[in-house]
């Protein structure tokens, strides 16, 4: 067979079509690729295994309502847009990551990853590789939650109180981190009986039963106490994790998600033979489950029986393989998570005093009696995501995370950022040379945007490349004067310098501390700089 035929073979072989783009404009007909094959027949006409296939105007408009809050902030993110076009309507994915509904699977990857279909073309080709790269980009969501304090536990799932629904999608995957990392459920449980039939318990019958003495003046024990673990428990609550763990690892394998996205072992679909509803009902287990966390003191044990308590508890409606309920692998919106990585691949500096010098501050006149009232705003977003210094030459270099893809054609630039982020940076120059002046003059000023990313593309990709940068021309000759009158060291506006970062080398680096070691931020940072003086 030849290498072609190995492709087509492979492809015919995908559980879904295609993987789509954030951002990118799909019609009714272009989401219709995301259902499941559940035969070798690849044709759109194929339904899943138990003949209903669903609806996908009722699958548009669960991710059209399907709601993710911005962190910080009151506003919220859909997962599908729905947009009118010359009176035809076309959607936009404003999620990344991976959405399941009934029998539709979306893969939708960073707007920054470009087709591997050709250069027009808004679709993904279904492959390892990207289900790999999605992997990556799930662990960088999971990192980005956990550094913004989202209260996960070792299993990467919080099992606190939420007023928001419980994602099934991660309760899952949650299920399986923890059976992978501690294995099946064991109990620590002891539990002690007055003249029981376990084993006799010595120290405890010793302390606290009063012995009958012999003759010869040896101690007679009529009564004792026994010790035992509660064993019929444990083995239920034991079945009831296994029969979930097999569930949950056959929903995920079912779309692609299990080996590839997750990293989990196939052998995990094979843990138990049983299905929940095969040990009993949901009133029956919960029961059990409560009782044995009553009884509980190992933390790993607590949590293990919250997640299952979850599942159990959690409504149909929103269960992996329920029909119209969404759930997700993923975040949004994602200029959020890039706005992070940057920050933590290159923040070094407290921002508190650019934080505090740059509030307005407010005075209104008194009225009648009444004084004169000043006041410094509460809110402030005017400051930049990251502020780093450098030792050679001694300064500091300001770098904002711009989730933009410029472009440039024969005649325009399209896709950068407006007047106003260009605005902004100035101002962030202005503010650090006067709150930071210790620490030396601002050096560089920079947009950092993710580069475009093609999967198949063998040859290595810098870390980092300039792009290009952007100035006011009236601003560019104005003089800045440090707060040190006496001294005559003058400034400029800097140039924003537009550099490009290699998204597959920054998110390795953001999610694993050996590939940080081979991220060369000082490298970067003296490119930026360069780029300034010219």
């Amino acid at each position: 067979m030849t290498r072609h035929q190995d492709a087509e073979h492979a492809r015919a072989n995908e559980v879904i079509g295609c993987y789509f783009i954030e951002g990118a404009h799909y019609r009714k007909q272009d989401l219709l690729r995301a259902r499941m094959r559940f035969t070798a027949d690849s044709s759109e006409s194929q339904v899943p295994a138990n003949g209903h296939a669903t609806n996908i105007d009722t699958v548009i408009r669960a991710l059209c309502s399907y709601q993710f809050a911005s962190e910080g902030s009151a506003s919220s993110t859909s997962a599908l847009e729905l947009h009118g076009y010359q009176g035809e309507p076309y959607y936009t994915f404003q999620f990344v990551g991976v959405l399941v509904v009934h029998d539709y699977v979306f893969y939708v990857f960073p707007k920054f990853v470009r087709s591997n279909y050709g250069a027009n073309s808004k679709f993904i080709e279904s492959s390892k590789k990207a289900r790999d790269f999605m992997r990556l980009v799930i662990n960088v969501c999971d990192k980005y939650r956990m550094r913004i304090g989202s209260g996960t536990d070792d299993t990467g799932f919080s099992t606190r109180a939420s007023k928001n629904d419980t994602n099934t999608a991660e309760l899952y995957r949650a299920l399986l981190s923890d059976y992978v990392h501690d294995g099946a459920y064991r109990s620590r449980t002891r539990v002690w009986a007055h003249d029981g039939n376990g084993e006799i318990d010595w120290a405890r019958t010793l302390n606290r039963t009063t012995p009958y003495f012999t003759q010869q003046g040896a101690p007679l024990y009529a009564d004792y106490w026994t010790c035992e673990r509660a064993v019929d428990e444990e083995a239920l609550v034991r079945r009831i994790q296994l029969a979930w763990v097999a569930y949950a690892a056959q929903q995920f394998e079912s779309a692609e998600l299990l080996e590839d996205v997750l990293g989990f072992p196939h052998a995990l679909c094979s843990v138990s033979r049983e299905a929940p509803s095969d040990i009993g009902t949901l009133s029956f287990i919960r029961t059990v489950l409560i009782r044995a966390r009553n009884h509980e003191f190992s933390t790993r044990n607590c949590s293990l029986i919250n997640i299952l308590l979850l599942l159990v508890d959690s409504n149909e409606q929103r269960r992996l393989n329920s029909r119209h309920a969404v759930t997700h692998l993923g975040t949004a919106p994602f200029h959020t998570v890039w706005e992070d990585i940057c920050r933590a691949l290159f923040s070094d500096t407290d921002l508190d005093s650019i934080r505090e010098q740059s509030k307005p501050i407010w005075h209104m006149d008194g009225i009648a009696d009444e004084s004169d009232a000043e006041v410094a705003a509460e809110h402030n977003q005017l400051i930049p995501d990251v502020v780093c210094t450098v030792s050679e030459p001694v300064g500091t270099v300001i770098i904002d995370a711009k989730y933009y893809m410029p472009e440039r054609n024969a005649h325009a630039i399209s896709g950068q950022p407006g007047a106003y982020d260009v605005v902004k940076e100035y101002f962030y120059q202005l503010i650090a040379d006067i709150a930071l002046q210790d620490s030396g003059p601002v050096l560089a000023n920079a947009f950092m945007f993710p580069a475009p990313y093609i999967m198949e593309n063998t040859i290595p990709e810098p870390t980092c490349a300039i792009q290009g940068s952007v100035r006011f021309d009236a601003l560019g000759h104005y003089e800045l004067r440090r707060s040190d009158e006496t001294s005559d060291e003058r400034g400029h506006f800097l140039p924003i310098v537009c550099a490009r970062l290699n998204p597959l080398r920054a998110f390795q680096a953001y999610v694993d501390s050996d590939a940080d070691d081979s991220f060369d931020r000082s490298k970067i940072l003296s490119k930026l700089i360069q780029r300034s003086k010219q």
